[in-house]
């Protein structure tokens, strides 16, 4: 079997994906190879650790039903952003400027001496009084979609996002690289609106046709112990690399203003150890068996590592795990590839230099 998804999916993927960024997350392109490969139209997917929302939003697309979860709140709510996305950028514009004014009469209730440190390092004291309003508002509003395009704009060392220099998708100071003597501009006030105006018509520049009357969910939930009320046809999804990413210090940014303030105790849950992760994995994929239909599919995209405790590969040993110990699975198909330096966060870093993609099937 032949799969294709190489090459940069950033100028073709709709940019709903790119609402707000991510760590660690599936290629649209190879997401659209798996569900388009193995599932037919008008199938249930489910992705149990859901991340980015890649999986979620291109099942949509492909016309299958989808059901997704994730215990990280930053991944539930951009996934739930993709899945239930404002389409029409007149009326949103019209609902920013209403927002708006809301925003502005709450500034007055700000004292940034209550915000931590280390959060207000990353902004002007002014540009940070406005997010702490417009966070404020959305979270009243339960506007899932404009808090996430909040979240996407901000941090990065571009004039359309919203701190001091830093990286993109993992929140890093580069105060060193742009000194503020060197680069004012890049550290005075940057107004809130203009610029959430410009990334929501920058996220629907490219939207493909969208079935709304497909059945879309999406919760924040433990994989471990949540089961969809209904049958699956398959199960595509890439569980959290066991300790080659930290989901919560990576995130802990955007998840503070999300009302995570101890973003350590939310890492040790997120981003397993490798006993931790064995064990999530077993639990899973007994779990798993109630939930897919006979003949149905499990997909699992692993980043491969070794486990020093089986003296294996991580997906020879969830095959082992799924086939002789929880049984119930046999193999249908693997593949493995290598993970171009290009779709790392951190560049030259650490870690998985490939990942294989494992298909079982339920008997």
């Amino acid at each position: 079997m032949s799969l294709e998804w190489h090459g940069s999916a950033y100028a073709s993927e709709s940019t709903l994906h790119q609402i707000s960024p991510y760590i660690g997350k599936m290629k649209t392109s190879m997401s659209k190879a798996l569900i388009t490969t193995f599932t037919n139209k008008n199938d249930t997917i489910y992705d149990p650790f859901s991340g980015s929302g890649n999986v979620a939003l291109e099942s949509w697309i492909a016309g299958r039903n989808v059901i997704a979860c994730d215990l990280n709140p930053y991944a539930a709510l951009i996934t739930k952003a993709k899945l239930f996305p404002a389409l029409s950028i007149e009326e949103l514009l019209i609902k920013i400027s209403n927002i708006d004014y809301f925003v502005n009469s709450t500034l007055h209730e700000i004292d940034l001496q209550e915000i931590p440190e280390w959060v207000r390092a990353f902004f002007n004291p002014k540009t940070l009084i406005e997010i702490i309003a417009w966070v404020k508002v959305l979270k009243r509003n339960r506007d899932i979609f404009l808090l996430s395009c909040l979240l996407g704009i901000l941090h990065h060392q571009r004039p359309g996002f919203l701190s001091y220099p830093s990286s993109h998708a993992v929140p890093y100071l580069r105060d060193k690289k742009f000194p503020q003597n060197e680069y004012p501009e890049m550290y005075e006030y940057r107004p809130v609106r203009e610029r959430i105006e410009k990334k929501v018509m920058r996220t629907l520049k490219r939207v493909p046709f969208l079935d709304v009357k497909l059945k879309r969910k999406c919760y924040q939930k433990d994989a471990v112990k949540f089961s969809p009320k209904e049958m699956v046809n398959a199960i595509i999804t890439s569980p959290p690399y066991m300790k080659q990413l930290d989901y919560g210090r990576d995130n802990r940014l955007r998840l503070w203003f999300l009302g995570i303030n101890d973003w350590k105790s939310l890492n040790t849950k997120i981003s397993p150890s490798e006993k931790q992760f064995i064990i999530l994995c077993r639990n899973c994929l007994e779990r798993w068996k109630s939930v897919l239909v006979h003949n149905g599919l499990c997909i699992l995209v692993i980043g491969d590592t070794f486990s020093s405790t089986y003296k294996m590969s991580l997906h020879e040993l969830l095959i082992h795990i799924a086939v002789n110990e929880v049984k119930g699975y046999s193999l249908e198909w693997k593949h493995t590839e290598s993970i171009p330096n290009i779709r790392r966060v951190r560049r030259n870093c650490v870690g998985s230099n490939t990942e294989t993609i494992i298909v079982l099937r339920k008997k």
